[in-house]
């Protein structure tokens, strides 16, 4: 049986995916069990004697509802495994072509099952002893519900329209005129799905006309997966004397008031204090940033900045689960600690999860918006055991995300990145190096330069220093009816791009004649047939130039990793861009197209 997976445990994550079983988003079990065989396609974890039963699953479900069907899957360890696949349309903000997928072992359902009802129980025995009410409202039925715990039983008080309640609340009187718009704040904030929300007002509506309290009902909007939000929240009764006290009693003095999470104070003494105590399992210290968020909060209000805050906090919680703690410590930054990870894998499932989520929260929200987070991450005691040490590391890894285009994630490492430079106060880092940007800079210019005063270096020769300053296996040049190879400077085995000729490849590249390629499986679904030729060319990475003259496409030029992929960063493409128009310019004036 696979390790990864206790006998006890069967959930084996969710995974938003499209028509084509491409991953979209998906959780931290998903991609703790299946690993990097997820990152861009399911299809190859599926048993090929199951895949047409889960495909035909996917179809049905297209016209609603939802579809369950058992199929095999292969996890990291490389055993199947019998699952239970949940799926149903994203619905909402998605496409049509969205599905969310639910995974659950079969051999552990049983015994999951006794273990949640014994937690089940003891939940309900610990509710019953509380004073608060509970409350509920389905936007599928529009009904609120109020209810309480009596050991085995959830004892509903209320279960009506929400809009018949607030009326019928108004018209008997049960809120008294002067809290009537506060009272209708809180049927509003229950019928749009507030984020958060908090009302206190004199009632009677508990008791239906018999007697007047101080009652004070907080709520959230739960998104507990793509398409699907509900209201859930409490009702406190405040007596007079905790009323002169503090009358918002969700708020603790170490928490945040917008995300829900630990403030940084709080935060911090947690973190140094895990440290401190010197544990021989690692701890990773993740400072995660929303990208752009001053821009965010510009173009559609503080309002919104918040609901981005508080929703980022929920991934963040969701994500990491027990495994860790975590706090926001400034305008849209936090600080996560983890504790635990087995491996950089088991890490890298953790952050993956938490960056598709963020890609996805508001997807469709409005039409310019896309929110993303970059990370940067430190590791107790691979990195350092001191708290500001590994702080300044996580803060350096960060940096070098945001450079390289933000929306990833950078695990640091000593050998890679260097040592944190600092102050003399050990206090202060020194973050931004802009040494390796000036080189490709004053490289970039120079050549522009040189071809503007005429001075034609041989293009070989040129190939040759565009690939070494810019740390790249090969530059791979092809052109002709056929997408022969003209010309190339390291080791590629590549002798044509026939897969440039169909599937409609050229509509992948923009406007300005680009098509990046992080790693080559992302095209599985999309484009087979570039996928095997590029695999069996052992290309992992590439961004592409599309060649063109007065609008009729000559080529195309490949900037590309052999043997190995990375994200690439937006100003390397970006210089690609410009090289690729001056290799195109050398290549019409020496006559090669």
């Amino acid at each position: 049986m696979d390790t990864l997976i206790p006998g006890n445990c069967y959930d084996m994550g969710r995974v938003l995916i499209d028509g084509s079983f491409h991953t979209q988003s998906a959780d931290e079990a998903f991609f703790r069990y299946f690993g990097n065989d997820v990152i861009y396609s399911i299809r190859r974890t599926i048993s090929d004697e199951d895949f047409p039963r889960l495909k035909e699953c996917v179809h049905t479900a297209a016209d609603g509802g939802i579809k369950q069907t058992v199929i095999r899957m292969k996890g990291v360890g490389g055993e199947h495994r019998w699952v239970v696949a949940t799926i149903r349309k994203a619905g909402g903000r998605y496409s049509d072509d969205t599905y969310v997928m639910d995974l659950s072992d079969v051999f552990s359902l049983n015994e999951l099952a006794f273990s949640k009802e014994r937690e089940l129980t003891d939940y309900r025995y610990t509710l019953s002893l509380m004073s608060d009410l509970a409350f509920d409202y389905s936007f599928s039925t529009g009904h609120i519900r109020i209810y309480m715990f009596d050991c085995f039983r959830k004892i509903v008080l209320i279960d009506e329209e929400l809009d018949r309640w607030q009326r019928k609340a108004v018209e008997s009187g049960w809120v008294l005129s002067r809290y009537t718009d506060t009272f209708d704040k809180l049927c509003e904030d229950i019928r749009k799905g507030a984020y958060r929300f908090d009302h206190e007002f004199e009632t009677s509506l508990l008791t239906e006309g018999k007697t007047r309290e101080q009652c004070l009902f907080r709520g959230l909007t739960r998104y507990d997966s793509p398409g699907y939000r509900r209201v859930t929240g409490v009702i406190s009764v405040v007596s007079s004397r905790q009323r002169s006290k503090d009358v918002n009693l969700a708020l603790e003095a170490n928490k945040d008031s917008i995300s829900g999470l630990l403030n940084k104070n709080a935060v911090t003494a947690i973190a140094m204090d895990i440290l401190s105590d010197k544990p021989a399992y690692n701890v990773n210290i993740v400072i995660l940033d929303i990208d752009n968020f001053t821009e965010i909060n510009s173009s559609y209000g503080h309002l919104f900045g918040d609901e981005v805050l508080f929703t980022i906090a929920s991934i963040v919680k969701a994500e990491i689960g027990d495994r860790g703690f975590a706090g926001r410590i400034s305008g849209g930054g936090f600080l996560i600690v983890l504790e635990g990870t087995r491996d950089e894998t088991d890490l890298r499932g953790v952050l993956r999860a938490i960056r598709t989520n963020t890609e996805s929260a508001f997807a469709g929200r409005f039409e310019d918006l896309t929110l993303t987070c970059s990370m940067g991450i430190s590791t107790y005691p691979v990195d350092s055991t001191d708290y500001d040490e590994l702080f300044m590391q996580a803060d350096k890894a960060l940096y070098i995300a945001q450079q390289k285009g933000r929306n990833r994630y950078v695990i640091y490492d000593i050998e890679k990145h260097g040592p944190v430079r600092k102050d003399i106060e050990n206090r202060i880092a020194f973050l931004s190096s802009s040494k390796d940007t000036n080189e490709k800079l004053s490289f970039t210019s120079g050549l522009v330069e040189t071809m503007i005063i005429g001075k034609l270096p041989d293009i070989s020769v040129l190939l040759e220093q565009i690939r070494t300053e810019f740390g790249i296996d090969d530059i791979c040049v092809f052109s002709g009816n056929d997408m022969e190879l003209i010309l190339s400077c390291g080791n590629a085995v590549s002798r044509n791009a026939a897969y440039f000729l169909e599937n409609r490849y050229t509509e992948r590249f923009s406007g300005d004649g680009i098509f990046v390629i992080d790693n080559v499986n992302e095209l599985e679904g999309r484009d087979d047939k570039a996928l095997a030729q590029l695999t069996a060319e052992n290309i992992g990475g590439a961004v592409q130039y599309l060649m063109t003259e007065n609008g009729m496409i000559k080529g195309m030029i490949s900037f590309c990793y052999i043997g190995r992929f990375k994200k690439w960063s937006v100003s390397d493409t970006n210089y690609f861009a410009v090289m690729g128009r001056v290799i195109t310019s050398m290549l019409r004036k020496q006559s090669f197209i």
